[in-house]
């Protein structure tokens, strides 16, 4: 009870001290800190007047200046003289208009003000007046308007007036401001003594926190209480380790794994852990060097075979960390059984293995399939070039003698032998595509556009062709490859526009919504049924006669191979005798100087 008594009392006094301490100077030196800041804006006010009184004063003076000047013998009148001749019936309203706001609450300063603005707009008349008849050739003119504003307009005396009253004001508020300063040192000092008040309650009340720090180092030891708790469910092997690698702490996991008792077995050394598995030599000097230069190991892999005779893959990690009732350091060290993802890896490099082989037995038929376009391209030459030889020599032999039948059993003969060879050409072409390494470089589309436009302009120069080509970006891939897709797409558009009149062929640039190029040629050609828009990019597949518009139909069959190699994909849509349009896209790339033209 007396306890109790002495604590309320103890209490008592604490909180009058602090309401001292914290209270009263608290609202005196609110009190005074709003007077001082009220004395500081009047200060600062005064002064903000008197700049800008001195302001509007340069501003009539420089002005003066620049017309006196400008009237002197042989003066050069400049841009810069102008400006200042002028620069007063720019600054001077808005300086008027700060000073008016400023003064609003000192009558007698607004009568003052009031007289100093008459004066200033008069000068600013008759110094205009003075550069309307300087620019006119009158100089004798502008000197009396100069000599009567300097005559009727003077304005020094009232300057020196304002500047006068806010000089006697900011005296009388700098007193009040020394004041307001004397008042807060005496509140400085009443704080001061109620600090030494206070020191004296704490000097008393000191035995209480003792009380308190016995409580909180009760509630510590219970927080590591469950913190060794936690390390002990925790499925991860844990282990703490002495500077001599012995065991101080391991928790239930570490021990079922390398059949310890995590309760009981503790000082023992690392290397008797888990019938040896714990003996690999640049293992332990690892740990020696984290428990001597603090320094950290991290992901160190092993094959341990544990107590339960399973060769087991782990990593291991280690630290080392300061003991609270300690002055040697200790070392935490967790394993990580990492045997199902050692598996998974190994699976993966033996996949691997397998993949290299195919892709050894596809490069095999590769080069089989070079060979054999070799030899199909060398054995098919030599019997059409006896064919279309030997055509030749019977017409020749024919002559004169030939009939009209005769003459066109040979040109079809002849035409068939050159088609055939054309043929054999487009395959290997089309061949080559598909087995040829890419040699890939930033590859400026706008130049290839250009370039197969002028070839097929220099082969359709009767014709009216309308080109209209957006601006389209450099890409990374094979220029060669990328050369023969413009000159296919852009010719097709050529040929299959042949009998319009008016051609019109469209190159735009978009974006797909995987964020890749997307090229489009279109033309208002042919077109083609979209029920067959299947064939169209097939070896030989043709949706017209080869009467209406001539083609071995291979061209698109190339541009496909090419631009799936290049990552990218080839589609088409169009109309009988609307046009058609053919789309692809490539990766954008992110080469320095790439555009985007306009989508």
């Amino acid at each position: 009870m007396i306890q109790r008594i002495g604590l309320r009392w103890r209490m008592a006094g604490l909180l009058v001290a602090v309401v001292v301490i914290v209270g009263l100077p608290y609202i005196v030196t609110r009190s005074s800190a709003d007077d001082a800041l009220v004395s500081r804006d009047w200060v600062t006010h005064t002064a903000e007047v008197k700049t800008s009184v001195y302001r509007l004063e340069a501003a009539l003076r420089d002005n003066e200046a620049a017309v006196y000047t400008m009237l002197a013998p042989g003066a050069v009148v400049d841009p810069v003289l102008e400006d200042r001749a002028v620069g007063a019936r720019k600054v001077v309203p808005g300086v008027l208009g700060n000073l008016r706001d400023m003064m609003r609450d000192n009558p007698s300063q607004m009568t003052r003000l009031g007289a100093l603005e008459a004066v200033a707009n008069g000068r600013i008349v008759l110094m205009d007046q003075a550069l309307k008849r300087l620019h006119a050739g009158d100089r004798t003119g502008a000197l009396e308007s100069m000599e009567d504003s300097r005559k009727l307009f003077a304005f020094r005396d009232l300057i020196s007036q304002v500047v006068a009253e806010e000089d006697t004001l900011l005296t009388a508020r700098r007193e009040r401001a020394n004041e307001l300063a004397t008042n807060n040192r005496l509140v400085l000092l009443i704080a001061a003594l109620a600090q030494i008040a206070l020191l004296g309650i704490v000097v008393v009340v000191s035995e209480r926190q003792i009380a308190i720090r016995l409580n909180a180092e009760s509630r510590m030891q219970e927080a590591v209480q469950r913190s060794l708790l936690i390390v002990q469910a925790v499925r991860e092997p844990i282990a703490m380790l002495d500077d001599d690698l012995r065991t101080l702490l391991v928790n239930t996991a570490f021990g079922e794994l390398y059949g310890i008792d995590s309760d009981r077995d503790r000082n023992i050394p690392l290397q008797d852990v888990g019938d040896g598995a714990w003996t690999d030599g640049a293992l332990l000097q690892r740990l020696n060097d984290v428990i001597a230069r603090d320094r950290e190991l991290w992901d160190y892999e092993l094959t341990q075979r544990t107590v339960d005779g399973i060769d087991r893959f782990v990593v291991i990690n280690a630290r080392r960390i300061h003991q609270p009732d300690s002055k040697k350091p200790a070392l935490l060290l967790t394993v990580s059984d990492i045997t199902a993802r050692a598996l998974v890896e190994q699976k993966v490099n033996e996949l691997n293995r397998q993949l290299e082989g195919k892709v050894e037995q596809i490069s095999d038929v590769n080069r089989e399939l070079e060979a054999f376009s070799y030899s199909v391209s060398h054995d098919l030459r030599a019997p059409l070039r006896h064919i279309s030889g030997f055509a030749g020599k019977l017409e020749a032999q024919l002559g004169e003698d030939a009939d009209e039948r005769s003459r066109h059993y040979i040109d079809v003969i002849s035409s068939s032998s050159r088609r055939m060879a054309q043929l054999i050409d487009d395959l290997l072409v089309f061949s080559r595509l598909g087995r040829g390494a890419l040699r890939l470089q930033p590859v400026d589309m706008q130049s290839l556009v250009e370039e197969a436009k002028a070839l097929l302009e220099s082969d359709t120069q009767e014709r009216h062709i309308d080109w209209r080509i957006a601006p389209l970006p450099i890409v990374i891939g094979d220029e060669n490859m990328l050369r023969t897709v413009w000159q296919n797409l852009l010719g097709n558009a050529v040929k299959y526009t042949s009998h319009r009149e008016r051609a019109l062929i469209e190159v735009k640039l978009g974006r797909t919504g995987a964020g890749d190029y997307e090229f489009t040629v279109s033309d208002n050609g042919a077109g083609f049924d979209m029920q067959y828009a299947g064939k169209l990019f097939g070896v030989f597949q043709r949706l017209h006669r080869a009467s209406e518009f001539p083609g071995n139909g291979i061209g698109l069959a190339n541009v496909r191979r090419i631009i799936a190699r290049h990552g990218g994909r080839t589609w088409a849509d169009g109309e009988v005798d609307r046009g058609a349009t053919f789309h692809f896209s490539l990766p954008a790339s992110d080469v320095p100087g790439s555009r985007m033209g306009d989508t």
